[in-house]
């Protein structure tokens, strides 16, 4: 498999996962800012990540590669484990993760998507709007990690690997990480961690 990435964004968490789960991965380093045209061709969107399988076929969305990955070696309870609440708990905030903490910071680094007015006064209130929503749903995500160094279930999952990719992203707001004790506490244990580590070392290349 060969996952394509861009340094800095949300696919770090299927090359942490991949090290977790001791999965052969090739990755290649694309431009998502740019994307060249045969990167537009894999992706037409040209977003990272995209994975590229074994046969050729292309897959994209962060967290459906991460249940990809996870399904590929079932006994691993990364994916949750096979009780139904413990399955419930990890859909539930897969899908905060991906529907109300990613989408802001898509449009803080990139605010002229959201308005086509693209004075400076009128970018930097798109940016000053979803800056009060990423504290907001940051301030559910540290209330909810509290004492413990995991997202979900209290012990490692994907979503470890997921949120710590995009929570790297805070240190470009005001007040950075800090103002947030729980996940600066959970940035650091899972920043210790031996296989983020060798995720983080073929990031930067």
């Amino acid at each position: 498999m060969k996952l394509f990435y861009s340094p800095g964004t949300c696919a770090l968490a299927p090359m942490i996962l991949a090290e977790w789960l001791k999965l052969p991965l090739e990755i290649e380093r694309v431009n998502n800012r740019d994307p060249s045209p045969e990167y537009l061709a894999i992706n037409p969107l040209g977003a990272v990540p995209a994975l590229q399988l074994d046969d050729g076929i292309v897959k994209t969305q962060v967290d459906a590669i991460l249940q990809y990955f996870c399904a590929l070696v079932p006994d691993s309870g990364l994916d949750g484990g096979p009780d139904l609440l413990d399955r419930f708990e990890m859909h539930r905030w897969v899908a905060f993760l991906t529907g109300d903490y990613h989408p802001p910071f898509g449009g803080w680094f990139r605010p002229g998507r959201f308005t086509v007015d693209h004075s400076e006064l009128s970018l930097a209130n798109v940016k000053l709007g979803l800056e009060k929503r990423i504290i907001q749903v940051t301030e559910i995500l540290d209330e909810h990690v509290g004492e413990h160094n995991h997202i979900a279930l209290r012990r490692r999952t994907m979503l470890d690997a997921y949120a710590y990719s995009m929570l790297r992203w805070l240190k470009n707001l005001r007040g950075g990480l800090e103002q947030f004790p729980n996940l600066l506490r959970f940035m650091t244990v899972t920043g210790e961690d031996a296989g983020v580590k060798r995720a983080l070392e073929r990031e930067a290349g």
